[in-house]
Formats: C-alpha cells, structure tokens, sequence
C-alpha cells in the first residue's frame, strides 16, 4: 500500500512539473472565495490574495527556509500537512530536492500539483550587507495603472440641484498600483484609487485620490521577523479577537474552517476598510515571537451632536465611498487608535498565543435605541484580550480560541480537522459567542455577519478515494440567542452542502453541488405584532471544465436558486454560462469570453458568479431579473516587461425601463464597463 501510494505521488510528481506553467491563479481565488463573495458585496478587492499566489510564484517558498507561516499564507495548504513537513525536516534533516515532498503524510496528488508552483530548495542570500545601489539594480518595479468607467449615465451625476444628495465627482475608476521587491525580504507597496462618483483633486479630494496606501516591509533580520511600516493587517488565532483582510471560512475546501493566521503582513489590498496604519513588528526571543504594534488612522463613521452637547457616533462605515456630501461628511470623521502586542509561543508540533490591544476612538459610539441594540458597543474605548492554541498528532489537527472583551462578553471556539482514513477526512467547529462580546476586528467562522450573538456546530466530510473523486459534505447548525437585523427574536437555522467532483487529470472535470440554508427573518405580512417567518434557500450547480490542447480551456455552468419565504410566493431563478479561455504557454495574446444567459424574478434568488478580469482586477457580480451578461477581456504583451488588458463587460436586460436605484439608476435596459490596464516591471 506505502508502494503504491508513492508511485502515484511521483508520476503526479512528473505530471505537474509538466502542468505547473498552467496553474492558474484565478482557479485557486474562486476556490477560495466563491462561497464568502455574496457576504462581501460586488466591488470587494481580492488582490490581496492574488497578489501574495503571484508573489510566491515568483519567488518560492524554501522548503527549507519555512516556518510554515509563509505555506499558511497561500491558504490552500492543510495546516496538517504543514505540521507534517516541518516535523519531516526536523527529523530528516534539510530537503535535498523537492522530491522528498512525497515522503510527507497528507499529500495527494491534487495538493502536490496545487503547491509545487509555489516551493523550492535553494540557497539564498540575506539582505543584510547589500547596499542602495545594489537594491535599485536588482530589485523588481512593478508599476500598474487601471482605468474604468460605466458607459451609461447614472442618476447621480445629473442631478444638479445642490440641495439635494448628488455623485461629486466624475464616473471615471482609477487605481494606481506600484510594487518593489528585493527578493523576499524587502517590499515596499504604495495603493492610489479613485471610486467612481469621487472628486479628483477638488473638493473633499484636493489632494488627488481618495484613498491612499503604502508600507515598507522588512523580513527575516535577525531577530526581527518581520517589521511594517504604513499599512498593515494583523491576523492571529481563529479571528475572534484580531484579523485584518481577508478571512475564508465554510466552503468546498474542508480546512478553510481552520483559519490560517499569517500574523503580521503587509497591507496591499485597495479595500478602504479592515486594516491598521501605523508600525508593527514581530520579533523573535528563542521559542517566542512578541509582535507589539500601533496603529492610528481615521475611519468613516456618522457622527452628530448628543443631547449634552457633545459629538457621539451613530453607525461605522464599511464601504470606503465618498461619492454624496453625506458620504464625503462621513469621510475619517472618527480617530481611531489601537495598540497592543500579541505573545506566540512554538514547541514542535504546539503554538499557543496571548492577545491583547487597547482600542480609542476620538467620540463615543451611540447606536439607535433599538431593542435589537440592547447589547450593542456604546462608548469610545474597547479592551480585547484572547487565548488560542492549534495542535497536531497523528493526523489529528487540534485548534481553538477563547476571546474577552471588558466590559462585554466572551466568544470561543473549538475545532478539530482529522484523517479517519487514507481517503476520508472530518472537520467539526463548535463557537459560542455572546451576546454583548465585542470587538472592532473579529472575523471568527460564523453564520451571521460578525462573530457576536450566535452558537453553533459544523461538521464535514470529505471523501477522496483516488485522484479523480472528491466528495465534500458539511452541515452547520446555528441558533442566536438575540434579536438581529430584521429578524425581532431569537433564531435559528441550518447550512448544509454537498459536492461531488470529478476530474479527469490535467484535462476536464466536472462538478454538482446542492446547498441549503434555512434562516428566520421577519414577516413582510402586516400584522399587529411582528413574527419570525422561515426562510429556505436551495441551489443546485453543475459545472464542468474541458481543455482543448495546450491554449484552449472551455468551462461551463448550469445552476438553480429556489427561495421561499414563509406565507410568500416562491422565487425561482436559472443562470447558465460558457467561458471560453484561450492561454497559450508563450505568446503575445491571451484572453477570455463569456455569455451568459439568466433569468431570476426576484432579488432573494439572486445568483454570483465569479468572472475572470483584469489582472489583481477579480470580481463576482450578482445576477437578477432576466436578460443576458457577456464580457470579452484580452491581454496583449506589449514588450518584455510590458503589458495591457483590455475589458468589457455589459449586463442587457429583459423588459426593463431602468437598471440599478436610486443614485446608481440607468434610463434603459442595459449596463456596459469598459476597463484598460497597464502593467510596466522594470
């Protein structure tokens, strides 16, 4: 049975040598992000994941090198699999080749095709000693610049009536993006981007952009791990206490329920929300790595006077536009500070963690007197302290957080990932969050919005007896105690998945998914005292992809969405697509089309769908009502170092006088994007 296993592992070993040029990094962010993109809303910014994929791929991880912090940055590694390879090295001694990844318990053929893009053995030389010159000679520039705008007029910027709420800027999109790197130790990043709607330099805007961000980042000296300056996003434990980004959470992929904290990183995403400025550093004392940091920026936020005079805040904002005068009004109209340190300590296969920060604001948050607001943050100052852990043993991965907030209550979890068989893995999550816990950066799993008010239980299944099938199964039961948004009682409800995968090696695959989701809601009915309606959203998927030689991809997808609302009628919605994707291994010219057809009568059974884009440009837009979506995108190299995309997209709608509301509203049936995109690496 050893045998066997290791003589597939290396004809895998051979084949995807062979297929790694193909590996696509557009494959492993929809993987990764296809089931949270709904949450996070059509415009949410995934580069930051693209860009650590493409950074990695450029420069591999040392296998020898690794503490297997930068293999938990790319996600899609089982932190049992990590603990596995730094255990075989500490006990056999350096990796001679990359060969040796098949001696390594829990790979498979499919993580070794994923992962060997991304790894190396190699000698490599530290950055102390080299001199500013030799960083400008042999240092990477990478300079972006993107341009975008909506073809059709919207609402907003024809109203000219100052009294009334209007878009202040043009429809014009910009983003700037500039990158250099020395190897893996030295990186520097600098963000510029303009929303559409913003002003540009004028108005609230006069310096230019909206939204500025940068950071340098330094690696591996001495004893300074790692050290920002600028942006930058904190991630430890589970997420119930500090995680700054991106988080991943239930999905097709079993261990995404096992966060995987990266720490301290450099921020580099466009995304105006979900991260600290200032400096951090984390430094290493033996087996314990101390990671003290302070962070100080302006965030958006309502703020008004009280009824004593002073100014408090009503609501936060989340979406980083300042399009409207009560957008640019809101605009870092609330100082925020925090600092804090967090203690890891690593023995082996052992990492627990100690968290605390402080966090300030400059006015005292006030929410609405609602009854669903009873335990609500209200003040200007918030103490958050946290516990986490993670272990393995013979193929059983152990993690788990518990979080405090003074003043408030505490969230904790516990999860387990093990290996019942070759072929059969468990996952199970249990959290119970209170009701009054608190914290301004929590991304714990969890079935509600944020890590608050909600007890629950997921268990999953995944079966994969040979190379070519993958069963995954889960089902996760929650209940909140408490009252929320829309929904006046306390509620119940239950997530369940089913996917079944087939692949043909490197040539096709094919996939069908069932997913249900039963949740409380209130009533639209009027009656003289409200009452929580059931709510059941079913979706069945069948997708399949095909490539044709070396250059031709075809993918396909069918799927329908039934929603039904208790004493309403039911909604039942179809989309199908066809992507045709055409990559040669060298050449000028690359692109990828698109058509889709759908019809969805309501907006309770809308559909996402991810679509390729521009590069670092990702984005998976919703889908309603009927009518027809296509887009083209093309990439033509222009130079060595130069390249362009070029990308339209349009929505064409199905007895429809208008697209979109309010300020964002189209006279007519049809929404057009256009994008060009210019990439210079010097």
């Amino acid at each position: 049975m050893r045998f066997s296993k290791i003589f597939m592992l290396a004809i895998g070993l051979s084949l995807a040598y062979n297929a790694s040029a193909q590996t696509d990094v557009e494959v492993l962010v929809e993987r990764l992000t296809e089931l949270i993109a709904e949450d996070l809303g059509e415009d949410f910014d995934f580069s930051d994941l693209a860009d650590r994929l493409y950074h990695y791929k450029q420069h591999p991880i040392d296998l020898n090198r690794t503490d297997g912090s930068e293999l938990r940055e790319l996600q899609f590694v089982p932190p049992l699999f990590i603990d596995n390879l730094l255990e075989h090295r500490r006990r056999s001694g350096a990796f001679v080749a990359i060969q040796e990844l098949q001696a390594i318990d829990g790979l498979d053929v499919e993580l070794l095709r994923l992962l060997l893009p991304y790894v190396t053995v190699r000698e490599t030389s530290p950055l102390s000693g080299t001199g500013v010159g030799e960083l400008l000679r042999a240092g990477v520039h990478d300079l972006m610049v993107r341009y975008g705008r909506t073809l059709q007029r919207r609402q907003g910027y024809a109203v000219t009536d100052t009294g009334r709420s209007r878009y202040l800027g043009s429809p014009d999109q910009v983003f700037v993006r500039y990158r250099y790197q020395y190897g893996s130790d030295l990186r520097v990043a600098l963000n510029m981007k303009k929303d559409a709607g913003e002003a540009f330099f004028h108005g609230a805007q006069r310096h230019g952009f909206d939204f500025y961000s940068g950071s340098i980042y330094l690696r591996s000296q001495g004893r300074l791990r790692d050290v920002v300056v600028g942006d930058y996003a904190l991630q430890f434990g589970q997420g119930l206490a500090m995680w700054n980004g991106l988080g991943f959470g239930k999905g097709a992929m079993l261990q995404g329920i096992a966060k995987q904290a990266t720490g301290l990183q450099p921020y580099t995403s466009s995304n105006e929300t979900m991260f600290l400025r200032g400096v951090a550093a984390a430094v290493m004392l033996g087996k314990l790595e101390v990671t003290p940091f302070f962070s100080w920026r302006g965030i958006d936020g309502s703020v008004v006077p009280a009824d004593d005079g002073q100014m408090e805040t009503s609501s936060l904002g989340q979406t980083g536009l300042h399009r409207t005068p009560t957008e640019v009004a809101n605009r870092h109209a609330v100082q925020q500070w925090v600092s804090g340190a967090n203690a890891l300590y690593q023995r082996a296969r052992l990492r627990t963690g100690l968290l605390a920060y402080y966090t300030r604001l400059n006015t005292a948050i006030d929410p609405q007197p609602l009854l669903r607001n009873r335990y609500a943050f209200r003040g200007d100052e918030l103490l958050n302290t946290s516990f986490y852990y993670h272990h393995s043993w013979r193929g059983v991965y152990l993690f788990g957080e518990a979080a405090y907030s003074r003043g408030g209550g505490f969230a904790v979890m516990q999860g387990l990932i093990a290996t019942l068989h070759h072929h059969l893995s468990l996952a199970l999550h249990y959290r119970n969050y209170q009701r009054n816990y608190h914290s301004f950066f929590s991304q714990g799993l969890a079935a509600g919005s944020s890590a608050v008010n909600e007890r629950g239980f997921y268990a999953g299944l995944v079966f994969h007896p040979n190379r070519k099938v993958e069963w995954t199964v889960y089902a996760d039961f929650f209940r909140f105690p408490w009252l929320k948004y829309r929904v006046d009682a306390p509620s119940h409800g239950v997530d369940m998945m089913s996917q079944f995968t087939y692949t043909w090696y490197k040539k096709a695959n094919i996939s069908v998914r069932y997913r249900y989701r039963q949740r409380s809601e209130n009533a639209a009915m009027e009656q003289p005292h409200r009452f929580v309606a059931d709510v059941r959203h079913q979706q069945v998927r069948l997708s399949g992809q095909y490539k044709f030689g070396a250059r031709w991809t075809m993918r396909s997808r069918f799927e329908l969405s039934h929603y039904q609302k208790e004493g309403e009628t039911a909604e039942l919605g179809l989309l199908a697509y066809h992507d045709v994707i055409y990559k040669p291994i060298a050449g000028r010219l690359s692109g990828n089309a698109r058509l889709a057809v759908f019809g969805i009568p309501g907006y309770n059974a809308r559909m996402y769908a991810y679509e390729n884009d521009v590069l670092y440009g990702y984005s998976f837009p919703m889908y309603h009502n009927d009518g027809i979506r296509a887009y083209v995108n093309a990439r033509c190299r222009m130079a060595r170092q130069v390249d362009i995309w070029l990308r339209y997209a349009t929505f064409i709608y199905r007895d429809v006088d208008e697209v979109g509301s309010g300020l964002d509203a189209i006279a007519g049936n049809r929404r057009s994007d256009i994008k060009v995109q210019l990439r210079w690496r010097f």
